[in-house]
């Protein structure tokens, strides 16, 4: 009877290791998960920031509204002026068009 309880102690003090073995390695895993989720989304900001700023280096006076939309996308906001001129806002710049819709000038991009 006390080699069976010595026997089913020796089991548990084992299977305890094992148990926080596979936990702290749990632990070392979730965190190391957050770390890396927290990389991916610098780099996909990264990535996005440097796209626009290519794009925007490739603007070119005349270029008409529909076509900045395609490759920009839609403006965050669009302003009129008395004129028939019309401004768009970016993130990161603004666009300025003529009353005929084509591009007149434009911002450099804005330090975040």
């Amino acid at each position: 009877m006390l080699k069976k309880i010595l026997m089913l102690l020796m089991i548990l003090y084992i299977c305890n290791d094992i148990i926080i073995a596979n936990h702290s390695n749990m632990t070392e895993l979730e965190k190391r998960i957050i770390y890396l989720e927290k990389q991916v989304a610098e780099l996909k900001k990264e990535s996005i920031d440097k796209l626009l700023d290519d794009k925007w280096r490739r603007l070119k006076k005349g270029i008409n509204k529909i076509s900045i939309k395609n490759d920009l996308g839609n403006p965050d906001r669009i302003g009129k002026y008395s004129n028939g001129d019309e401004i768009w806002g970016f993130k990161k710049f603004t666009l300025r068009f003529d009353k005929n819709g084509k591009l007149k000038n434009w911002t450099k991009p804005f330090s975040p």
